[in-house]
């Protein structure tokens, strides 16, 4: 009886197993097929997840990183579709192009893609005054680039930066990043240009800012300054340190501190719409 009981157990699981692997599958082909791509003007795509209800309040615009050299499109982009559907938010990945030859080609697509989505915020069901940009490393970079522009119609309303690069300034920015971006040879003048720390001004909209303190790739003082100088303009900034995790940490499913900086996140987002 015994072995007969376990050998049932055995096929209970392995049924379902399977049948969870089919629902995780069909909701994949189904999430794939909702997926809405976007041609913007001058080349780039904004891929969309549009509103299935009247249940969304917002929308973000996601800057994968990538060093300005290629797209992390996965694990910082479609990935992060779930997490912020579920809070309201219609999630929109930007393929912006690389800066070859053209330091501003990023920055033109950040604009044209905020432009979109206001201009399809009632076919989306979304308010067209509550659109984010998240950017993870070098995409942080972008959406804080965003976030620091003076023109109220193409500015978000609030940014969430992961682990970004914020400036342009050797001694503090991701060379890499840096070179890709305005070449390394770049003047005084284009770093400052492009140093998102120094153009914070009494329009720049709300913050959320998550690093670890031991990432050895962008340094944590990118988000400290930008941070220091958002409160030094009374606006609003959240700085989250996590001892550990590194570069990338909120991407790495075994990493420690992921699920507080998701959670932390979470109730960030929502005390924004409780406002």
């Amino acid at each position: 009886m015994i072995s007969i009981s376990l050998s049932w157990c055995k096929k209970l699981l392995i049924y379902a197993f399977v049948l969870l692997l089919i629902v995780v599958l069909v909701s994949a082909i189904f999430f794939v097929r909702s997926i809405v791509h976007v041609k913007l003007p001058h080349g780039a795509t904004l891929h969309v997840l549009p509103a299935l209800d009247n249940k969304v309040h917002g929308a973000v615009i996601i800057c994968p990183g990538g060093g300005y050299s290629y797209l992390e499109k996965w694990f910082e982009g479609y990935y992060w579709f779930p997490y912020f559907y579920l809070r309201g938010y219609i999630p929109a990945m930007l393929e912006y192009r690389m800066p070859i030859h053209d330091c501003y080609g990023p920055l033109t697509d950040g604009t044209e893609a905020i432009q979109m989505m206001r201009k399809c915020a009632k076919e989306w069901h979304f308010e067209e005054n509550n659109v984010g940009f998240v950017g993870f490393s070098a995409g942080g970079h972008l959406a804080s680039t965003m976030m620091v522009l003076d023109n109220d119609s193409v500015r978000p309303d609030f940014g969430v930066l992961f682990y970004p690069v914020i400036s342009m300034k050797k001694e503090l920015t991701h060379i890499d990043s840096h070179n890709q971006l305005l070449g390394s040879d770049a003047s005084d003048q284009l770093e400052n240009q492009f140093s998102n720390e120094l153009h914070v001004s009494e329009k720049t909209p709300p913050a959320f800012i998550a690093v670890a303190s031991d990432d050895k790739c962008v340094s944590p003082r990118n988000s400290i300054i930008f941070d220091k100088e958002m409160h030094g303009k009374n606006r609003l900034s959240e700085l989250h340190i996590y001892p550990l995790g590194g570069h990338g940490f909120v991407c790495h499913l075994r990493s420690e501190y992921r699920i507080q900086a998701l959670d932390d996140l979470s109730n960030w987002l929502r005390n924004r719409n409780l406002e």
